[in-house]
């Protein structure tokens, strides 16, 4: 690192023979110039002036004291406040004695309230104790006489569980009995429910029964719908649409709908209903144009023949389930096969 300034020891020694004339960092205009980038940047000069005293004058000064120069020191006080403060903190503590004395009379009234509430007390205290007294007698007393019917009681309470026993086990097996008969009338009318439905042509589960209406051509699943191509998805039903449900048991029925297998999505859906007991429903299904038009043979140009698609309508209550059949059924020409 390049050593300028005073730190230039070269410098210093040239400026030590030569004074101020060794400096040669001023510019054209008289003005010194620091770069950093020269040894002899850095280094400026002054002139050094003596000052003259008068030495009369330098002696009158000698073991003069000068007032003006010492530091004034404060005078010694005693500890005091501000009279405002002052007179706060009277007026506080003349309050604070009205308080206190407030409060040392409630004292004394409170005093006074509890020695009243000391002797009432100790009046009690005797009276309960003649209380206890007249109550023990009378226990001795009781037990006097508990003691004579013990035997009585004893002999009474295995008479009374003996009877109790055997009234339970009447009461129960007549109960017991009481829901078996009505488990078996319940069971027989389901069961006549249920012949009943499949005599009229229904399908059974459980709980409930759904039959198609209008199945005309019987070779097909009980729900056909067939459409042509060139129909945009519409058609007519060859077998249904109409579904009757029913209950046939006395409870109701809660029955919910959905669509399984290749025609999935092809009818709009349908809400879960309840069946009271004994009820019929009927439920007419609606196909989706849109839905139908995009299974195949489709409208113009193709290879794709007369196509058959099959799956089932579900229909679940909370013990049993039926799976209706349902078959979509997509012509290319007027004819079906």
């Amino acid at each position: 690192m390049l050593k300028t300034g005073l730190k230039n020891e070269k410098k210093v020694g040239q400026i030590l023979v030569s004074g101020s004339l060794a400096l040669t960092t001023k510019n054209s205009f008289g003005v010194h110039v620091f770069s950093g980038s020269f040894a002899e940047d850095g280094i400026v000069s002054g002139k050094l002036s003596r000052p003259k005293y008068k030495e009369s004058e330098l002696l009158k000064s000698i073991d003069t004291t000068i007032i003006e120069l010492i530091p004034v020191e404060a005078p010694v006080l005693p500890e005091m406040v501000l009279k405002t403060i002052y007179d706060a903190a009277l007026l506080e503590i003349a309050n604070r004695d009205v308080i206190i004395t407030r409060l040392n009379s409630d004292i004394l009234d409170l005093r006074a309230k509890v020695t009243e509430l000391e002797i009432v007390t100790q009046s009690l205290i005797v009276q309960i104790d003649g209380k206890d007294l007249v109550v023990a007698t009378s226990e001795n007393q009781t037990q006097q006489a508990n003691s004579k019917v013990t035997g009585t009681i004893i002999e009474l309470q295995n008479s009374i569980q003996k009877a109790t026993a055997e009234s339970i086990q009447r009461v129960s097996l007549f109960a017991r009995n009481q829901t078996l008969e009505k488990q078996v009338e319940q069971l027989r009318e389901e069961l006549f429910g249920k012949a009943a439905k499949i005599q009229e042509g229904f399908k059974v589960s459980d709980d409930f029964a759904a039959k198609v209406v209008n199945i005309s051509e019987k070779q097909y699943p009980d729900i056909t719908f067939r459409g042509r191509a060139k129909d945009d998805g519409r058609g007519r039903f060859i077998n249904g649409p109409e579904l009757r449900v029913s209950n046939f048991t006395k409870k109701p029925v809660t029955l919910t709908f959905t669509q399984d297998g290749a025609i999935a999505g092809i009818f709009k859906a349908i809400s879960s209903i309840t069946l009271k007991p004994g009820e019929n429903k009927g439920l007419k299904l609606e196909t989706i144009d849109k839905k139908v038009d995009g299974y195949k043979p489709s409208a113009g140009f193709g290879l794709t023949g007369d196509t058959e698609y099959n799956g089932n309508i579900i229909i679940k209550s909370a013990v049993g389930s039926l799976n209706i059949p349902v078959a979509l059924q997509k012509q290319r020409g007027d004819q079906w096969g």
